[in-house]
């Protein structure tokens, strides 16, 4: 199943598939129809032939148990630290299925940076499978566990002054604090709540962050005080986890929960920030001789007083940062009592509280433009859902793919009835969570196009992922590079 996700590879790095257990989001679709989110476990061992054997455990067509899924003897090839797996083989399943006997299935997929990723069709009863391990979710945004910091709780994931480096730090305040102030319908028990201090008639934000803090000097607005992502450190917080969350994904938007009461004599509101990084060191505020090329995007808000639980959906900015060309490998989110340093009250009694819950990154896939047999369909729209498109022959998976915004990692899974000659294509976000359906009602006419125009952009270049020109038909990541500046990834 080739194009379903069009993952970059560039920037992968170490590899681990010798008998390995992956916990991996999960879609399913049975002709066409697709089921709700799931998850499963897969197991991928290098077997003695150097090929390697695919268990998926416990699995489910929907609400159809079919228990273990195997298969063996996937051809691997390994190049820039990625092990490709291709295979084309019968397979049996268990269950209520097993009646169908040999069932011929087809399976793509990679096991690279210790994540896999493997898309997987069985024709003959209409399953298609995406599954993956990327680390797409946001470590500790519920706030439900916590460790220590000198004595004072920070919640896993998350790091205040208590932990932070720098001259000052040993200064700080306790400013985190267990909560059980949720917001209504919450999964949880338990929120932060992120305090203010005053010392010395100075005003101190309340701050948590993804990263660690650094505390460097007294007054507020100095780049010395600041939080950061240093990759080349080996500390660990309370909880034994690096000063840093492992992200691997491209997020459309931040999601939470907030409340915000403003301390006496402030009215200044609270601020969020989210900066989606690729690997190498970062620090916000940035040093003003440093320019981070490293940054992808970032989401960030204003936060208003209010005494009731507001829930806010910030989208990520990607066109201010299209310039860089990094790999997602980490999320820097900070929340602070205060938008501007040290402007927070200076009461040290009635001080400035943010309450924060159920912090998450969403991805939801928008496609720009949809491709049938290399061209364009016309009048494509992300928001409009059902077509009449005529083609000279009913196409298959290679044949259809998708530009996303964003440059978004998402997965198309397509689906032709013959008998109705209707293409369903559902377009998952890259965690697998979200699913939006595109049907298209095909006429056949072997003399003719209609409904998709053809593309008269001329290709300045055709890229491997070290950039090394190559030809049309390369298999693996191609980058392609029209003359009008666009960009498109493809897995051929």
């Amino acid at each position: 199943m080739k194009k379903l996700f069009t993952l970059a590879l560039a920037g992968l790095m170490s590899l681990n598939a010798m008998a390995e257990d992956y916990d991996c989001g999960l879609a399913v679709a049975v002709y066409g129809a697709p089921s709700p989110y799931q998850t499963c476990t897969i197991s991928c061992t290098k077997n003695a032939k150097g090929k390697y054997d695919i268990q998926l455990k416990d699995f489910y067509f929907g609400t159809l148990p079919v228990g273990n899924i195997n298969i063996t003897d996937i051809d691997a090839e390994e190049e820039d630290g990625s092990i490709a797996l291709t295979t084309s083989q019968d397979i049996y399943l268990e269950g209520a299925l097993a009646a169908f006997g040999a069932l011929p299935c087809t399976l793509e997929g990679y096991i690279t940076d210790g994540d896999i990723v493997v898309s997987l069709n069985i024709p003959l009863v209409g399953v298609q499978v995406a599954l993956t391990s990327r680390k797409t979710a946001l470590y500790g945004g519920d706030f439900e566990n916590w460790h220590k910091a000198s004595n004072a709780d920070e919640p896993n994931g998350w790091h205040t002054i208590k932990s932070g480096t720098g001259t000052f730090a040993s200064f700080g305040q306790p400013c985190a604090a267990i909560s059980d102030d949720v917001p209504d319908g919450s999964a949880g028990t338990k929120s932060v709540r992120i305090s203010s201090s005053s010392i010395l008639g100075i005003s101190a934000n309340g701050t948590i962050t993804t990263g660690r803090m650094n505390v460097g000097s007294y007054i507020a607005t100095d780049p010395l005080n600041n939080v950061y992502i240093n990759w080349d450190s080996k500390d660990v917080d309370g909880n034994g986890d690096p000063f840093h969350n492992t992200m691997v994904g491209r997020p459309s938007s931040l999601t939470f929960w907030y409340k915000f009461k403003n301390g006496k004599n402030n009215t200044k509101p609270a601020l969020v920030r989210a900066i989606a990084l690729g690997y190498g060191n970062y620090q916000d505020p940035a040093p003003t001789d440093t320019k981070y090329d490293n940054i992808i995007s970032v989401a960030e808000t204003n936060l208003e007083a209010t005494d009731t639980w507001k829930k806010v959906t910030i989208p990520f900015d990607y066109a201010s940062y299209v310039g860089n060309y990094a790999d997602p490998a980490t999320c820097l989110i900070t929340f602070n009592t205060c938008n501007v340093a040290g402007g927070g009250t200076t009461d040290g009694t009635d001080v400035d509280v943010l309450c924060v819950d159920d912090v998450t990154l969403d991805y939801d896939a928008v496609p720009t433009t949809m491709y049938i047999f290399d061209t364009p369909v016309s009048g494509f729209s992300a928001d409009k859902t059902e077509y009449d498109i005529t083609l000279p022959k009913a196409p298959t998976e290679d044949d259809i793919y998708f530009e996303y915004e964003n440059d978004a990692n998402a997965a198309a899974i397509p689906y032709y009835d013959d008998k109705l000659n209707v293409l369903t294509v559902n377009i998952y976000g890259e965690d697998l969570k979200t699913c939006k359906t595109y049907t298209f009602n095909v006429n056949i006419d072997p003399t003719g196009i209609n409904g998709i125009n053809a593309d008269n952009r001329s290709v300045a270049g055709r890229y491997n992922i070290n950039g090394q020109k190559v030809g049309k038909n390369t298999r693996g990541l191609v980058i392609t590079r029209f003359a009008d500046g666009k960009v498109v990834k493809r897995i051929n």
